[in-house]
């Protein structure tokens, strides 16, 4: 996904609107095998105060509590300082937390009690995000084939199994 579609989808849910959010950033260190690459981890924790719109509908704030579990992140640049890929959200325990394993948005869906439908490689879970695409309910889970650079050789997008063998 691009960051344009990234922060447009995530807009769309007005999530800071309806969560207070506090990320605690960590641990930074560079790949031993490609300096251009960072790794960090994130704790995200939140309280759902206001309406979630996911979907068409409004979710009323359930001022519940997030904790999600700790996740792994990282970035990848050019010898010329621009950033290529960010890989957002690895969950490192998904027996941590209050989200069943949810990390970073998936967590704060969880806690105002949207239910996904599995995760990757879901049949379910990649039906759902196909349909709305095609119906145009909001955001977007993956990109188009024409913003997705030529460099980029996975053809799974979202929910998809990974193809990496």
């Amino acid at each position: 996904m691009t960051r344009k579609d990234l922060t447009s989808t995530q807009a769309g849910f007005d999530l800071i609107t309806a969560f207070d959010v506090d990320i605690d950033t960590f641990g930074f260190t560079v790949d031993p095998e490609n300096p251009y690459r960072c790794f960090y981890f994130q704790r995200w924790r939140a309280l759902h105060k206001g309406p979630l719109t996911v979907g068409g509908q409004t979710i009323e704030a359930t001022m519940k509590e997030m904790e999600a579990p700790i996740s792994v992140f990282s970035v990848v640049w050019t010898p010329d300082q621009k950033v290529i890929y960010e890989q957002v959200g690895a969950v490192v325990d998904r027996f941590e937390g209050n989200t069943q394993g949810k990390g970073a948005i998936f967590g704060m869906l969880h806690t105002a009690g949207v239910k996904l439908p599995g995760g990757p490689g879901s049949k379910t879970f990649r039906i759902m995000q196909r349909l709305g695409h095609l119906l145009n309910t909001g955001g977007r889970s993956f990109s188009e084939e024409s913003d997705i650079p030529r460099w980029w050789t996975s053809k799974s997008r979202g929910a998809d199994p990974t193809d990496a063998e």
